[in-house]
């Protein structure tokens, strides 16, 4: 462990009586997620440069309830939002749990900070089922980059898997079970999943992959699914599709059959949970497909609105 980054950037005060560099590192690399990572990181080095600003001295195991009120004070006044606050709130909670844990507290002084009651709401625009067909319909799947994106378009519109999950696919994830293609991968929150392959993407991605055999790509079980048909900066496509790459191969085809808004990637997976509610199923399930921990997750995705014959209040 002697050659760990030391993780705040603070010299390590020989008097806090713990290896700041171990706790850091223990708590952001427990979590699997690197979004997750990332998210934590910033947060807690936001944290304790306030700590190193406000009160000067003060190391992380004699912070009080009072301190994290001031620095939620803090958030507030430099404009993040509500919804903001709770969240930079949650990693500072997991962090002194995690503490606690170590036997390095015997309390947390987030425990008792107020949070704000937000409704859960997903503001992505959604695609209507007519759109989602005319979009997987215009695709030209005559070129090597045509066949690209309507076997990553078909896949997204029909499993609701983020972006991630989907660009960081390897041959070692396809797999069969039960007479079915599967994919297996793990989900946000290192859960593991396994998702038959529907039949339309099935023949997109077997038509995608027949063109890569023809392009000599190695598909080794290491290799990425879904790479770059072409790099303007070298040679090496043998890398996991770019984020902004799939937004742009969203947005290029909702514009060409006439869908206004702010498309994203994350338009085809809150679609594909709207449409599963949509057709009645159980919230439960469509969770579960979608790697929701929690149902209230799933409810936030569904913008589309009860019909009124489906009202509960007439089955009375």
């Amino acid at each position: 462990m002697n050659d760990l980054k030391v993780f705040s950037g603070f010299d390590i005060s020989t008097h806090a009586k713990f290896d700041r560099n171990k706790i850091y590192y223990g708590f952001i690399h427990n979590y699997s997620s690197e979004n997750t990572r990332e998210a934590y990181t910033r947060d807690l080095k936001k944290f304790l440069k306030f700590l190193s600003d406000v009160f000067k001295g003060l190391n992380e195991l004699r912070v009080e309830h009072a301190h994290v009120v001031a620095f939620k004070e803090l958030l507030l006044k430099s404009d993040y939002s509500q919804r903001s606050v709770n969240r930079t709130l949650s990693t500072l909670w997991a962090f002194y749990d995690y503490l606690m844990d170590m036997e390095l507290l015997d309390k947390n002084p987030v425990g008792r900070i107020k949070r704000f009651s937000i409704p859960r709401e997903v503001k992505t625009q959604d695609l209507k089922d007519e759109e989602v067909v005319a979009l997987l319909e215009s695709i030209d799947t005559s070129t090597g980059s045509g066949k690209l994106h309507k076997a990553l378009m078909t896949l997204f519109f029909t499993t609701g898997m983020r972006h991630h999950e989907v660009s960081h696919l390897k041959f070692k994830n396809l797999d069969e079970e039960n007479g079915f293609t599967v994919i297996r991968y793990m989900a946000k929150g290192a859960k593991e999943m396994v998702t038959p392959l529907n039949p339309k993407v099935e023949v997109a991605l077997g038509d995608y992959l027949r063109w890569c055999e023809e392009q000599k790509y190695s598909m080794a079980t290491q290799d990425f699914i879904f790479r770059p048909t072409k790099n303007p900066n070298g040679d090496n496509l043998n890398k996991a599709i770019d984020p902004k790459s799939m937004n742009y191969i969203i947005r290029k085809y909702a514009k060409k059959i006439g869908v206004k808004g702010h498309i994203t990637i994350h338009s085809a997976r809150s679609t594909v949970i709207g449409m599963l509610l949509d057709k009645g199923h159980a919230i439960e399930r469509v969770a579960d497909f979608v790697g929701h921990k929690d149902i209230s997750m799933t409810k936030a995705y569904n913008k589309r609105r009860l019909k009124i014959h489906q009202s509960l209040s007439l089955d009375l």
